[in-house]
């Protein structure tokens, strides 16, 4: 395999990886610090 393809494959799985990583941690903290959206609908209603 040749080293460009290989540095380009490795670092677009470290891209995937630590995007859904920031998308679930940003997640996690929003419902941490508002409240999950199905209780607040159940608050609501």
């Amino acid at each position: 395999m040749d080293d460009d393809l290989r540095r380009r494959l490795v670092h677009g799985l470290i891209n995937l990886v630590l995007g859904l990583a920031a998308a679930w941690l940003a997640t996690y903290l929003t419902n941490k610090i508002l409240g999950r959206i199905e209780d607040q609908k159940r608050l609501e209603a």
